[in-house]
């Protein structure tokens, strides 16, 4: 029997969670490991032979993407085993694509990473604009592409560069019919090659169309991995029993479900010992200790300043300020007998609140309260009180805010993050995932102008924040109104949150809420609002 070309002996893919960037830095400095893992994949194992297609299935959540990018090796696993014998290659929505470059200068990038010289870029790069015909738009920059564009362009360089394995993510969920007949073809061609397929979706009839096995994943771990025929049985009967539950006992299969992958993080095994490496056991001929140590103790010691100094907006302020203080300090005289006041520091800044409902304080006695404020809302901080409040601004308001429940932000963490609208797709429903673009349309069009044109109204109310609201079931959206009657944010409901999207929600976040429920996002078109615990996303324009 042929030896397997992909074999997986225990593999696991863990992240750690972390409430903002800066986290990952004090982690790193405070020498101890973080409290909440989660794990995205646990113990696989299986083996696959050349020439053979492989789908995986799974409800969302389940896995799909992590394994995708652990196969195709842009993801190194935690711990397990992983041999590959041959070139992989990852076709995702927007996988390996630069927003910034043209899609004939993604051509030419993504096949240099992929190994090929320039004259065999320029030999095959007609064939790939033939294949991915996406016309004119060949020439304009990525970032103006529709998702399918980006799909078509990502599948025809990925088939024409050759790769032992294909590892093909959802890539062809939005296409039409038309390019994903090519996609067919292109894959049997590449059965007649020799070539190992890993073919992902939601669609059970697309994997049973093209698979010869199929892998059922479920929260992370292999449920079952057979002839396709035998595991679509099994999988259909699961489907059925989970959409016969109602949508209070899905939410609890769920939690219950995501709630094994979560660990606490004691026992776990660091960094090096996960991915199998040890230093203790390695000779090495021996060097002068004396300037090594020397050497090492710099180094340790600027990147400790340089770490510090990530935390002082103005590090020369700082210190200028700091060295006034002490001269100061030398001719300040103590009188005791004024009674002792509050002690209050300046701080001018930024903030968001950090809670999904945030208590603002008429004085820093907290004995009133004046009003609520949403999660995310942006605060002007002015002084810090006690070492436990906040002073803030905002609407021409002022009032006092407990520091528990604000996030001051720095002005580097308000960019513009990495997230655009189609990496939401996968977490979509698919009523709404079909007619997304058709429905975002509809955004910036007055009241009446949406309720007369837009079919499947069934309901309107004003929400926690007094705003107008048109509700559509059947799509699970709803749309949010402002002052003037405009529609100015969407409201997608019934998410179901991947843990691919999850780690770079985590990454990319301006404000994540204490519980990590709740993620506010800004992307070049949107801020977005993300409960997962409420499973909506909120996309506002901006």
């Amino acid at each position: 029997m042929d030896s397997p070309v992909v074999k997986f002996r225990n593999v696991s893919k863990t992240y750690s969670l972390y409430k903002k960037r800066s986290d990952k830095l004090l982690e790193i400095l405070s020498f101890r490991k973080n409290g909440k893992t989660f794990s995205a994949l646990s113990n696989l194992s299986f083996e696959v032979f050349k020439g053979e297609t492989i789908g995986i299935i799974g409800v969302n959540g389940s896995g799909k993407s992590t394994l995708s990018n652990v196969l195709a090796q842009v993801t190194p696993q935690s711990s397990g085993d992983i041999y590959i014998d041959g070139e992989t290659s990852l076709v995702a929505i927007s996988a390996g694509l630069n927003n910034q470059l043209s899609g004939l200068e993604n051509i030419e990038l993504k096949c240099l990473m992929h190994g090929l010289n320039k004259r065999k870029i320029k030999e095959i790069t007609p064939s790939i604009i033939d294949f991915a015909d996406i016309g004119d738009f060949i020439n304009q920059p990525i970032k103006s592409y529709s998702s399918g564009m980006k799909s078509r362009l990502g599948f025809a360089i990925s088939a024409h560069i050759q790769p032992d394995i294909l590892v093909v993510d959802e890539a062809l969920s939005v296409g039409d019919s038309t390019f994903y007949q090519k996609c067919l073809d292109k894959f049997d061609e590449f059965k007649e090659q020799g070539k190992t397929i890993f073919f992902i979706s939601h669609s059970l009839s697309q994997v049973k169309a093209i698979s010869d096995r199929i892998l059922w994943l479920n929260f992370g771990r292999v449920e079952m991995f057979d002839e396709k025929t035998v595991v679509a049985k099994e999988y259909t009967k699961f489907i059925k029993w989970f959409n016969q539950l109602n949508k209070q006992d899905q939410k609890k299969y769920r939690k219950k479900m995501l709630s094994n992958q979560m660990a606490t993080g004691k026992g776990l095994p660091n960094t090096e010992e996960a991915i199998g490496l040890s230093r203790r056991h390695i000779k090495r001929k021996p060097k002068n200790s004396n300037a090594l140590f020397v050497q090492i103790s710099l180094l340790v010691i600027l990147f400790l300043v340089s770490a510090l100094l990530m935390f002082i907006d103005n590090p020369l302020a700082a210190v200028k300020s700091f060295s006034e203080t002490n001269d100061n300090d030398a001719h300040i005289e103590v009188n005791t007998n004024e009674p002792s006041q509050s002690p209050t520091l300046d701080v001018n800044k930024t903030g968001y609140t950090a809670e999904e409902e945030v208590t603002v304080f008429k004085d820093n006695n907290l004995d009133q309260e004046i009003m609520q404020l949403p999660f995310a809302k942006e605060v002007s901080v002015l002084e810090k009180i006690d070492g436990f409040l906040y002073k803030v601004r905002f609407d021409g308001k002022e009032g006092y805010i407990k520091e528990t429940d604000i996030e001051i932000v720095a002005d580097t963490d308000m960019d513009d993050s990495n997230v655009a609208l189609e990496d939401f797709l996968p977490i979509f429903p698919e009523q709404f995932r079909e007619s997304y673009s058709f429905l975002f349309l509809f955004l910036n069009t007055e009241y009446e102008m949406v309720k007369s044109k837009l079919q499947g109204l069934t309901g309107e109310y004003n929400d926690n924040l007094g705003r107008p609201v048109l509700d559509y079931e059947s799509t699970h959206i709803s749309y949010i109104f402002d002052d003037n009657q405009t529609s100015v944010a969407i409201e997608v409901k019934d998410i179901v949150m991947e843990e691919n999207l999850l780690e770079r929600l985590r990454d990319e976040s301006i404000v994540i809420s204490n519980d990590s429920q709740l993620y506010y996002v800004l992307t070049s078109e949107y801020q977005c609002y993300i409960d997962i615990k409420n499973s909506t996303v909120i996309f506002e324009v901006r």
